[in-house]
């Protein structure tokens, strides 16, 4: 199984899956770092719509990415019943996004970037798309030894550094990076009872602008 047929296949039961690895109190760590009032933005590895939801209240367009053709109905379900008209699922890879240059303000990944085989090809294509004074969130785990992830829940990645992430980040092209290892954790169980506990950080860059860093 591929981590696309893994993902397709959870889809409907997601919401409670994710609610096991990570709280609630994510969503509003990840919003309060930046204003999105009538801005397009993206949510990238979007799921059934954790983040999107949020977002749409506030944004003027949302993307929702995901390459899981059946997390994407259940997000345009859950857009649907709330009456939001202003959400966009769009079915792409994070490494290969269809969205145009320097498209969209604001561009979220909330714990995708480690299922991406080609992490540092996917922060380009955020660079991409993300206009001049836009800024670009990630949060994700950071680097654990619950190698099980691997083969049951599909990770390309265990966890980042925060010096990985800085590197790539800068080497795209962004500039005034900031990483917050927060106090919130990620856990899991593998099938076989193994229990992996790790931080998780969010960082936040910019694209244009003046450099603070010295």
């Amino acid at each position: 199984m591929s981590s696309l047929d893994y993902f397709n296949e959870i889809a409907e039961s997601w919401n409670v899956i994710r609610s096991e690895y990570f709280e609630e109190r994510l969503k509003y760590k990840v919003l309060s770092k930046t204003s999105i009032k009538d801005k397009v933005v993206a949510d990238l590895g979007c799921g059934t719509g954790f983040l999107s939801l949020a977002l749409a209240l506030d944004a003027s367009i949302v993307f929702c990415i995901d390459q899981s053709v059946n997390m994407l109905k259940e997000s345009r379900k859950l857009m649907e019943s709330k009456k939001f008209d202003n959400v966009y699922p769009i079915k792409a890879s994070i490494d290969n996004l269809v969205l145009f240059d320097e498209s969209v303000d604001v561009v979220f990944i909330n714990m995708a970037l480690h299922h991406v085989k080609d992490a540092k090809k996917a922060i380009d294509e955020m660079f991409r798309i993300i206009k001049k004074d836009g800024t670009l969130i990630i949060s994700d785990v950071e680097e654990h030894n619950g190698e099980w992830a691997r083969v049951e829940m599909f990770d390309e990645w265990l966890g980042f550094s925060n010096d990985q992430i800085k590197e790539w980040l800068t080497d795209a092209g962004f500039n005034n990076v900031s990483i917050e290892n927060t106090d919130l954790k990620c856990k899991g169980y593998s099938s076989k009872g193994e229990f992996t506990e790790t931080g998780i950080f969010i960082a936040v860059a910019n694209k244009g602008g003046i450099n603070y860093e010295i």
